[in-house]
């Protein structure tokens, strides 16, 4: 057995302190337990060093994942209609307009552009939803999926509204509502009015425009 002298400051014998408690005062045994530890991170891990950066990294999306649930960002404006004017179906077009105001003129044929757009300007609120966008046959399709309900229909809202006042103005041609999840399908309108039209219709709380049908599931009656 090798006896050596080691000499440990206050600061890392409070840090020993739970090992100490554990082994009954005995430093040796804490030492011990140290030893063994350092050696199964080092064979798991290859080093002391990477073990710390994962660590890291977990307590990072750890935060990540806490900020997404409990913290989110409202644009001051937005927030002061929610607060007045609720009792319109619609948000004004002013606040999609000022979510997206840097890609008004964005080429909404580009899908992968308008998924990033979208997904980015969301992830910088921290709103909890992911946004899936596709096209085929002369239509898009959105897919708003996240936890609540109520922010997934605020969200497509916006989202329709700001394709609405796009330079090329899409109409909602269909609207079908999941427990977690909001699917919508748009086509070229002929003008912005006939776009907006489609919007109020299909988000409009009138219920002869819904069927219910199993599972959940509500199908809004394409116009």
């Amino acid at each position: 057995m090798l006896r050596k002298n080691v000499s440990i400051s206050d600061a890392h014998l409070k840090l020993l302190e739970p090992l100490l408690k554990k082994h009954q005062g005995n430093l040796s045994a804490a030492m011990r337990d140290i030893i063994d530890f350092t050696g199964f991170v080092t064979e798991n891990m290859g080093s002391l060093e990477t073990a710390k950066d994962l660590l890291k990294e977990k307590n990072h999306f750890s935060e990540q994942i806490r900020n997404r649930i409990f913290g989110v960002t409202i644009p001051l404006t937005m927030f002061k209609w929610m607060l007045s004017n609720r009792k319109s179906i619609l948000p004004p077009l002013s606040e999609a307009s000022q979510l997206f105001s840097t890609h008004c003129d964005v080429n909404i044929y580009d899908i992968n552009s308008l998924n990033k757009i979208i997904n980015e300007e969301l992830s910088i609120l921290n709103w909890p939803v992911t946004v899936s966008i596709n096209s085929g046959e002369g239509q898009i399709s959105l897919q708003i999926t996240g936890m609540d309900p109520e922010i997934n229909h605020f969200n497509a809202m916006l989202i329709s509204l700001f394709l609405a006042n796009n330079r090329t103005p899409q109409k909602i041609s269909r609207l079908m509502v999941y427990p977690s999840s909001i699917s919508v399908q748009l086509s070229a309108a002929s003008s912005f009015e006939e776009a907006m039209q489609s919007i109020y219709t299909h988000f409009s709380d009138s219920s002869e425009n819904k069927i219910p049908v199993q599972n959940d599931l509500i199908l809004v009656k394409a116009q």
